[in-house]
């Protein structure tokens, strides 16, 4: 309906707690829309953010894995080749991982799989 309505920005999560990135996926490949038409935003939450029955990645990996698996997922579910935009939903519990977890979101840009990076909340 959205998209029908003439929204072209679309903001997600690969956090299946609140969001349905796989039903926004469906909703982009059958508008007949152009990908370069429209903006895609989605962010890699951290595990305080998560359902720990629905997580999208292993908890008991690195963050830096955790980044590539959420990524994966959110690239698969919006059926997508890159995101206009990845977001770092949150901090993570230390600097430190804070910051491993950027430098991971980093490297998906340098990858083409996302074209710019941000911060949420």
């Amino acid at each position: 309906a959205a998209l029908r309505a003439g929204f072209r920005g679309i903001d997600t999560a690969c956090q299946p707690k609140h969001y349905d990135e796989a039903a926004v996926g469906a909703a982009l490949e059958t508008s007949g829309l152009r990908r370069a038409d429209l903006y895609v935003q989605t962010k890699y939450t951290p595990l305080a953010g998560q359902d720990p029955d629905r997580l999208p990645y292993d908890a008991a990996a690195e963050v830096e894995e955790q980044v590539k698996h959420s990524v994966a997922a959110s690239l698969r579910n919006l059926r997508t080749d890159y995101l206009d935009c990845l977001l770092l939903h949150s901090p993570l519990p230390s600097h430190e991982q804070t910051l491993r977890a950027w430098r991971q979101m980093e490297a998906h840009v340098a990858a083409g799989e996302a074209r710019a990076l941000g911060l949420s909340n």
